[in-house]
């Protein structure tokens, strides 16, 4: 009986003490505090164009690694392969990260027309003059950046859809006679690369348009093969 009583009362003080869900009894301490992460900072205008100068390579590198995959030898054909699988892996990562960048650039080209659509609302004739003509060469950059990322996604959808076709049709079945039977989609996807880097190279030169007229320096980079 007084065993019972015992594990009775040590029940009663477990649960008191916090294990059946209160607070309190033998130790009072708080919980640690948990930091709040650091916001991420804004994107500047040198990271977008950075990385879409690093895509260009990108696109180049899947390029290239696909037409040496198509002429490739019996012998060649399986290391050729491979190296075009994890080329257009990397490539695809990259398109799916610059859908956010491409919505971070939309945003600075629209931020950077309503600073000068406010400038225009002064009351000097002289300034106002020049804030109207800001406020025009704003709204063509930033229609002409919203066209050529249309345009961007436009050729590079099925530049993707080709590269994707070429590594299904070939997986497994890395004969002559497939190799050969791609080179009218390997000719195709060729195109398309030059069309998307063509657009790609016009966005680099509205970012550069973009951050001289606000201040927002961008210095001059050169993707090279193999840049992270």
């Amino acid at each position: 009986m007084q065993n019972r009583t015992l594990c009775v009362c040590f029940a009663s003080v477990l649960f008191a003490c916090g294990l059946g869900g209160s607070s309190g009894c033998a130790s009072d301490s708080k919980a640690p505090q948990v930091a709040d992460a650091p916001k991420p900072q804004p994107v500047s205008l040198a990271q977008i164009k950075s990385e879409l100068l690093q895509t260009k390579t990108q696109v180049q590198l899947t390029t290239d690694s696909m037409n040496t995959l198509g002429k490739s030898s019996p012998a060649d054909a399986d290391p050729n392969f491979n190296k075009y699988s994890e080329e257009y892996l990397k490539l695809q990562a990259k398109a799916d990260f610059l859908k956010t960048r491409a919505d971070d650039l939309k945003a600075k080209a629209a931020a950077y027309y309503e600073v000068w659509n406010k400038q225009a609302e002064v009351a000097n004739p002289e300034l106002q003059r020049q804030a109207v003509q800001q406020k025009a060469d704003a709204e063509k950059v930033y229609n002409s950046i919203r066209n050529q990322m249309q345009l961007a996604r436009t050729a590079f959808n099925p530049y993707m859809s080709n590269l994707k076709d070429v590594g299904n049709y070939l997986r497994g079945h890395l004969t002559p006679a497939s190799l050969q039977s791609i080179n009218g989609l390997v000719a195709k996807a060729n195109d398309q690369a030059k069309e998307v880097n063509v657009h790609i190279d016009a966005i680099v030169g509205l970012i550069d348009q973009m951050a001289s007229a606000t201040g927002e320096g961008v210095k001059t980079m050169t993707a090279t093969p193999g840049s992270p």
